[in-house]
């Protein structure tokens, strides 16, 4: 049977496993400080609207980190 670009797309990114879990582990130290920042920050600031944007785009990124290794994980599990 032929893989799929979709099974080649998997197994190349799997293959940077630990890229991966550096990312992670960076993003999850930048997540704390951003919610530091965020708590000592006062309301209605313009630094707050900025950090808040950062908030999201760290966390969107720290929520794709996880799901391409909950994705290898299942790989590696099926194989």
């Amino acid at each position: 049977m032929a893989d799929t670009y979709s099974d080649r797309f998997w197994k190349t990114v799997c293959q940077y496993r630990s890229a991966v879990v550096l990312l992670l582990g960076i993003e999850a130290v930048l997540l704390v400080l951003l919610m530091i920042a965020l708590w000592l920050q006062p309301t209605g600031s313009g630094t707050r609207t900025v950090l808040a944007v950062d908030f999201v785009l760290v966390g969107t990124g720290f929520l794709a980190a996880g799901y391409v290794l909950s994705r290898c994980r299942q790989r590696r599990a099926g194989n």
